[in-house]
């Protein structure tokens, strides 16, 4: 699947945000996938992982994307540059090569996962405005 396929999901993409319980859900996803090298999943459940994790990702990316880029910060701009660079390279070869690629996937959707979670955070009440 190449970048032009995603970008076509992405623009297709609902512009509602989730609601906090789905981002929850969402970054223990994230942290199913970020576990130590001895708890790494068998090749089926990488697999299945990996449409979790790129499901989730195309779908965060693409709201992200639909807010002013003036509100992204540093870690969320970092992360869609990742993302579009993962989707364009694939997971590469050898025998830890899709368990990395699902690593580094589930960095990029921890990223936009954290930053919209943030965004839904209700500020503060300043008295000294």
């Amino acid at each position: 699947m190449g970048t032009e396929t995603h970008q076509k999901a992405a623009d297709s993409a609902p512009t509602a945000m989730p609601p906090v319980s789905e981002l929850e859900l969402i970054a223990l996803d994230c942290d199913r996938a970020l576990v130590a090298f001895a708890q790494h999943p068998d090749p089926e459940e990488n697999a299945r992982q990996l449409v979790v994790m790129l499901d989730h990702g195309e779908r965060l990316t693409g709201l992200v994307k639909r807010l002013p880029e003036a509100e992204w910060d540093i870690r969320v701009s970092g992360a869609l540059q990742d993302w579009a660079e993962l989707i364009d390279r694939g997971p590469g070869d050898g025998p830890f090569a899709s368990w990395t690629y699902l690593r580094a996937l589930a960095r990029a959707v921890r990223s936009c996962t954290q930053f919209l979670q943030a965004r839904d955070r209700p500020r503060p009440f300043r008295f000294d405005l």
